[in-house]
């Protein structure tokens, strides 16, 4: 059955390796140079990779890009596990049938895809900080900035190549499956309030038509990365 689905199952130990490697590097690199760092640092940068705002030097504003890499990573790692555990994946005709294991690890590879790509992109970019804030560092500047553009490139293009390749198999599995319904039971009783689903016996973290499964505590962080992210985007300018 469906939900005897793990995570690991679909987990690559090299891939993830690789991304937390590249996650926690620049904090290590950023917190080695901070005092060496000017008492203005970059936040954000222009299209052509100049510098479009500085800001005073900060925990804050030195370390706020590699931390929006952290939350874009646990929030990637949750659709990830919702794509696993979600009573929305398939019809339930096809539990661990040929197109909805496609389904899945299409699902799945979407989002680590979106991993790595990030994993590269906010890297150089956290380290850009140093690379426009030093000037022996300086000729650096524009190598990460092409590796920020390249990496958002690829993202965008793999993730178009993954959507393509998802609709197609959906179109086989409603061609297949006319009449089943994709969405799996809800128990009423445990919907409060017309509108948020507690249920402490479903894995599911993502539930059609509720949205959340409240009981899980993946849910909270889910809510906690969406409400973070733009903080860290915005407050230290």
């Amino acid at each position: 059955m469906a939900h005897n689905r793990r995570l690991r199952d679909y987990t690559n130990l090299p891939l993830e390796i690789f991304v937390i490697s590249l996650s926690i590097l620049p904090f290590f690199l950023l917190a080695y140079f901070y005092s060496a760092l000017p008492d203005r640092v970059p936040l954000f940068m222009k299209l052509n990779g100049e510098v479009a705002v500085w800001g005073e030097k900060s925990a804050m504003s030195v370390f706020r890009v590699p931390l929006m890499a952290v939350v874009t990573q646990v929030f990637c790692l949750l659709m990830k596990y919702g794509a696993v555990h979600s009573q929305a994946v398939a019809p339930l005709a096809l539990d661990h049938s040929a197109l909805q294991e496609r389904y899945l690890s299409l699902s799945t590879g979407v989002w680590d895809w979106f991993r790595w790509t990030v994993a590269f992109k906010m890297s150089a970019e956290s380290l850009n900080t140093i690379f426009l804030s030093i000037a022996r560092f300086n000729f650096l500047s524009q190598p990460a900035f092409i590796i920020t553009v390249v990496a958002t490139l690829i993202g965008v293009a793999g993730a178009l190549f993954y959507l393509y390749r998802l609709l197609g198999v959906a179109r086989e599995m409603k061609k297949q499956f006319p009449n089943e319904d994709v969405r799996r039971p809800v128990d009423k009783r445990l919907v409060y309030a017309g509108a948020f689903y507690f249920n402490r016996s479903d894995s599911a973290l993502f539930v059609s038509k509720y949205g959340f499964n409240f009981a899980n505590v993946r849910a909270w962080v889910f809510i906690a990365c969406v409400i973070a992210y733009p903080l860290l985007v915005f407050l230290p300018g």
